[in-house]
């Protein structure tokens, strides 16, 4: 039984020329599969990257700013990248179709996606090029060309789907996306040749606190060094990429205390204190204050926002075995082969996913774990500092010992227990 919602963003062409003049597993979605899966991603990695030089250029102050000694290379890949830019926007507007052969006429949904796509990433390229004949960065320039080499990649798969039946395509189409197809080719190539000549730019200021490398860290005072994980991006969170040099540095000798980071300021003792002290003077307003609900209030955000990772790894767990009964009753049915490969895929994300979420969890509740002990010693210490000579009499000094060595402890470690043991249960 065939997936409505693909079969309208397909549009799949039963017993037509492709379908007998293109060997594929995918049948008659095979065009929809090559022009979503190759061309698709191909462009939207590009324009991902592309974003990101722009950000670079414009927000950030922590790189080197070149100006260029000539601009007119960049008017070049300008002049390129804007043909790249207007030409699926004028297949758009003629609604004039690369797959559409002997002369009919109209675009699938998936057509107009990637049209959309490719139009929007070279329009990117197209405003960074623009950028760099003002400002020019040498961070992740590379990273822009292996995007412009993996569109290319998927361009000679395209030409290779169309030129063996050139003969039935209109021919207003196929120079159209043969022209861009030569545009594209040749502004890689003079890109990957592009190295121009730099000057550094009068009157800027390099902000030396930072580096844009997640693998560097901020330099302070004494020669210690601050956790970079606050600064890390996004991308580095996600697979903990800020904690490979301390890594790389155990790889080579022991770690001795001196190379361990200094604790950033959001799990400084000090900071911990100070915000549940004022979480703890408005509940002891209410009739019956209560200390976990203080907890909550300074501790608890990181804490509910580690049980959302809980929930989608437990997601992502149980949508294995469910997507294998699917994948099995496919071929039971006998669908097409391409149903298989999209169980398949999705069955690999999902445990990608888990993988990726079951360490955020464990990283969240061990944080957690130590804040609430660094934060409850602190409180009983301030404490009992302040505590009159009969008060004292109540808390002598083995039993505020006790609280902070067994009890403020016990916290901590019944939290970090539970979250092994649902590790070691999973």
């Amino acid at each position: 039984m065939a997936f409505e919602p693909l079969v309208w963003y397909c549009q799949p062409k039963q017993n037509e020329a492709w379908t007998k003049l293109v060997d594929g597993a995918f049948g008659a979605y095979t065009l929809c599969a090559i022009d979503s899966g190759v061309l698709f991603i191909s462009h939207l990695v590009l324009l991902g990257l592309c974003c990101y030089r722009i950000w670079l250029i414009k927000k950030n102050s922590k790189v080197q700013r070149f100006s260029l000694s000539s601009e007119y290379y960049c008017y070049i890949l300008g002049f390129l990248a804007g043909y790249c830019t207007v030409e699926p926007i004028l297949r758009l507007l003629m609604r004039s179709s690369i797959f559409n052969l002997n002369g009919t006429t109209g675009l699938a949904p998936y057509e107009v996606t990637s049209l959309i796509i490719e139009a929007t990433t070279w329009c990117s390229v197209l405003i960074m090029i623009g950028l760099e004949t003002k400002s020019y960065i040498r961070e992740f320039r590379w990273y822009v060309r292996f995007g412009v080499v993996y569109v290319l990649v998927g361009d000679a798969v395209l030409l290779n789907l169309i030129l063996p039946v050139k003969d039935l395509h209109n021919s207003y189409a196929l120079y159209l996306t043969i022209s861009t197809v030569f545009c594209q080719v040749f502004f890689g190539i003079l890109l990957l040749v592009y190295f121009p000549n730099l000057h550094l730019s009068p009157g800027y200021l390099l902000i030396e606190s930072d580096s844009l490398d997640d693998e560097k860290y901020e330099p302070l005072s004494g020669g210690e060094q601050i956790c970079p994980e606050r600064h890390a991006s996004i991308i580095s969170r996600i697979f903990f990429g800020w904690i490979t040099p301390l890594m790389q540095q155990g790889y080579k000798r022991p770690i001795t205390e001196k190379d361990v980071w200094k604790l950033d300021t959001w799990d400084q003792t000090e900071i911990l204190i100070h915000k549940f002290h004022r979480c703890w003077e408005k509940e002891a307003k209410r009739s019956k204050p209560w200390l976990l609900r203080a907890l909550n209030s300074s501790l608890g955000g990181r804490f509910w926002f580690g049980g959302v990772f809980k929930i989608g790894y437990d997601v992502c767990k149980f949508a294995g075995p469910m997507l294998l009964n699917h994948l099995l009753q496919s071929m039971q049915q006998g669908d097409p082969e391409w149903v298989g490969y999209i169980y398949a895929f999705l069955m690999f994300l999902g445990v990608l996913c888990a993988v990726l979420l079951e360490g955020q969890y464990m990283q969240n509740v061990w944080r957690v774990g130590f804040r609430l002990c660094s934060t409850l010693v602190a409180a009983i210490f301030h404490k009992s500092l302040r505590l009159t000579h009969e008060s004292r009499k109540n808390f002598p000094s083995g039993k505020i010992t006790n609280m902070i060595t067994a009890d403020a402890t016990a916290l901590q470690v019944w939290s970090l227990s539970d979250c092994c043991e649902n590790a070691s249960a999973n």
